[in-house]
């Protein structure tokens, strides 16, 4: 294992008391709301039926799975997937043994990957922050680098991404201090 992998697991590992009750608070005020995500899940599936497909993803169930390497990136919608065309074409090209795995939120989005990419690359849906939904879908995906396009921030996804040390990586994103 590379030297900053482990950094980054012990630093994982060993998070201050404050940091360790953020996380629960966190983690308690996600899992009291899962029961209305579920709700407005189903609302926005009687609206729009796109929102019907795969919808155990969303909830942690029923990902691909790939092989262990595998290089994910998350675009959120189609802008998102637009802007990453690039970056994906590289990594088709410069890593072709490598499955590349692509999450989306929308079903616009997961339409636009299919017709850039069609079977080149894996598509699934993003599950809600909850521990489980995003162990679930790391244990399916086991990818060994993260790609996040724009500013999705989510706590269990990038803690998860520490404590199995995936390198994480924010592109084309702006924080501000």
């Amino acid at each position: 294992m590379p030297e900053n992998s482990e950094r980054t697991v012990d630093q994982a590992a060993s998070i201050s008391a404050g940091e360790f009750a953020a996380r629960v608070a966190y983690n308690l005020v996600i899992y009291l709301l899962t029961p209305l995500f579920a709700l407005f899940w189903c609302w926005r599936c009687l609206r729009n039926p796109a929102y019907r497909d795969r919808v155990l993803q969303r909830f942690g169930f029923r990902f691909p799975q790939t092989e262990k390497g595998s290089i994910w990136l998350h675009a959120v919608s189609v802008g998102e997937v637009q802007a990453a065309i690039p970056l994906i074409r590289r990594l088709l090209r410069d890593h072709p043994s490598r499955r590349v795995v692509i999450s989306t939120v929308t079903p616009t989005g997961a339409e636009r990957v299919k017709a850039l990419f069609g079977q080149q690359v894996e598509h699934c849906y993003l599950p809600f922050d909850t521990l489980g939904g995003v162990r679930r879908f790391f244990d399916a995906v086991q990818p060994d680098i993260a790609l996040i396009m724009e500013t999705e921030i989510w706590p269990n996804l990038f803690h998860e991404c520490g404590r199995r040390a995936i390198t994480l990586l924010l592109v084309s994103a702006r924080i501000s201090p």
